[in-house]
């Protein structure tokens, strides 16, 4: 997978930053996790995603997302 796929595909766009600080205000209301805004260096647009550290999942395949496990040192 490369990271262009990791960061930009499959992801809603906004072209604002508001727009999608808003989206992220609606979803935490809703229930959903905590999501910020980043500025996608691919698109040029907004995205939403989870603090570092805090992502829950990964989207790697297309029946859904693969849980993130914990790499031990």
């Amino acid at each position: 997978m490369t990271e262009y796929e990791i960061s930009c595909l499959g992801k809603v766009r906004y072209h604002q930053r508001a727009y999608a600080k808003k989206a992220s205000s609606r979803i935490r209301r809703n229930g959903g996790p905590n999501l910020r805004p980043y500025h996608c260096q691919y698109c040029l647009q907004w995205h939403l995603g989870h603090r570092p550290g805090h992502a829950t999942y990964l989207r790697t395949r297309l029946n859904g997302p693969v849980p993130v496990q914990e790499l031990t040192p």
